[in-house]
């Protein structure tokens, strides 16, 4: 996180190295807690499909430390949103493709942001085993 801070707020700011940093530290507290038998693809991408599968299932592997409006543990739907808003909003990754271009610095700004929450979420204990 201290280099996505930095590439994003620092005196040089890289709207591109910020949001990357960003995805690589969600990545790094979220692979091992969510999917840590993925084989070499450790990847925002892969912890976001095992919470969406997880999802479907009749019981789901996973609850957040948040109550619901009936005071239950809340779903993973608001943290797979927050993931993937991080994730699908990574223009630059792809360099090369139809859709890659720089990101702005308001951008990368917004990921850091969303990466400084999600990272104290995961590493902090608010996604949960489902009881």
């Amino acid at each position: 996180m201290k280099q996505a801070w930095l590439a994003a707020y620092g005196i040089d700011p890289d709207p591109d190295q910020a949001y990357d940093e960003a995805v690589r530290a969600v990545e790094t507290v979220a692979c091992p807690l969510i999917c840590p038998n993925a084989d070499g693809k450790r990847t925002l991408g892969t912890a976001i499909a095992v919470l969406r599968n997880d999802l479907v299932a009749k019981t789901p592997r996973w609850s957040l430390a948040l109550p619901d409006a009936s005071g239950r543990p809340a779903s993973v739907d608001e943290l797979i949103a927050m993931l993937t808003l991080l994730w699908e909003g990574q223009v630059s990754r792809h360099a090369g493709s139809t859709k890659s271009r720089r990101q702005t610095a308001a951008e990368a700004e917004a990921a850091v942001q969303i990466a400084v929450t999600l990272t104290q979420w995961l590493s902090s204990g608010v996604l949960q085993a489902a009881p």
